[in-house]
């Protein structure tokens, strides 16, 4: 019988091996990530399709005819190519100044870029209606003073900044209504209003509170931006 010898150890660190799979993971990762990038954020360009034209859909029962850079997601951009769009919820970005200058491409130019969602939400209950039965009963210090003939109501705890806030316009039964708060992570401090645009329709949008002296007429550029773009 032939004595049969085993190969005797390589010199060879087993922790290069480790070092060696956990690059080509981090590679193949970085590969699959700039592919999925591209395919959904550079899809539209790639296509030869100008960003700036025009696209018709409905968002629940209402048409609309606007740009297709206003429309803020790459998903919904495709969709919104297709023949018969249609959407329950579409998210716009609009550009926005107090000087207001009209732009017939991207909105308002900026320095203020306000996130506009459009949603089919028939029978939804306005913050207007929450205000006196359930906003009032909420507020720890009453009502204060708001700029630009606002009132406050704050709903931060007694004694807790004011990271919490109601703000309205007292001289209109269904006028302006926005509900301010605080990041504890960002510190920025945001308002969210909601509007019903039409029927079966609500138009909601996110602005800085530092826009709040100038209220009446982002709100009114606003609506009237959106009601530019609609199809009669």
């Amino acid at each position: 019988m032939i004595p049969v010898s085993l190969p005797g150890p390589i010199r060879t660190d087993p922790r290069h091996f480790t070092w060696l799979a956990l690059a080509m993971c981090v590679l193949g990762t970085a590969h699959v990530g700039g592919k999925i990038y591209s395919w959904s954020s550079g899809w539209p360009m790639e296509a030869g399709i100008r960003q700036d034209q025009p696209v018709r859909f409905a968002v629940g029962t209402t048409r609309f005819e606007l740009p297709l850079n206003l429309i803020a997601t790459a998903s919904q951009k495709r969709q919104a190519l297709g023949s018969e769009a249609a959407f329950e919820t579409l998210r716009l970005n609009l550009h926005w100044s107090s000087s207001a200058t009209k732009n017939s491409d991207t909105g308002w130019d900026t320095p203020a870029t306000i996130q506009v969602d459009l949603e089919s939400n028939p029978g939804r209950e306005s913050l207007r209606a929450r205000l006196d039965p359930f906003y009032r009963r909420l507020a720890r210090g009453g009502e204060m003073k708001g700029p630009s003939g606002l009132k406050v109501l704050k709903l931060s705890a007694r004694g807790a900044p004011a990271t919490d806030l109601i703000v309205y316009d007292p001289t209109v039964q269904n006028g302006f209504i926005a509900r301010c708060r605080k990041d504890s992570t960002s510190g920025k401090a945001g308002c969210h209003r909601a509007i019903v645009f039409a029927s079966g329709l609500e138009l909601r949008y996110s602005f800085d509170q530092s826009l709040l002296p100038d209220w009446r007429r982002l709100d009114g550029d606003i609506v009237a931006s959106i009601e530019g773009y609609r199809m009669q």
